[in-house]
């Protein structure tokens, strides 16, 4: 899946390559049924607005986490809420 974003106020495509659902963690029933939280998490990367591999962005990203972090929480909310999926 591709979402369109900026990064560092730069047009880009951050692709999401891979995706593991998010599933809550089960506290309830009898203590061996219950499991932590799990997922939430996949592997994406950044491209530029062409679609072509843009390595000095992620360089840009390192450089800022607070812009890491911005993207990796877009990529979540994205990915784990099906309704916002239709406008990318």
């Amino acid at each position: 899946m591709d979402i369109k974003d900026y990064v560092c106020g730069i047009p880009a495509i951050i692709r999401v390559l891979d995706w593991e659902p998010y599933r809550p963690s089960k506290l309830y029933g009898p203590p061996e049924d219950d499991f932590p939280p799990e997922g939430g998490h996949g592997e994406w990367k950044i491209l530029d607005r062409n679609g072509r591999p843009a390595p000095w962005l992620e360089v840009k990203l390192i450089d800022d986490p607070k812009e890491h972090d911005r993207i990796e929480e877009l990529v979540f909310d994205t990915m784990e809420n099906p309704s916002r999926r239709c406008y990318y």
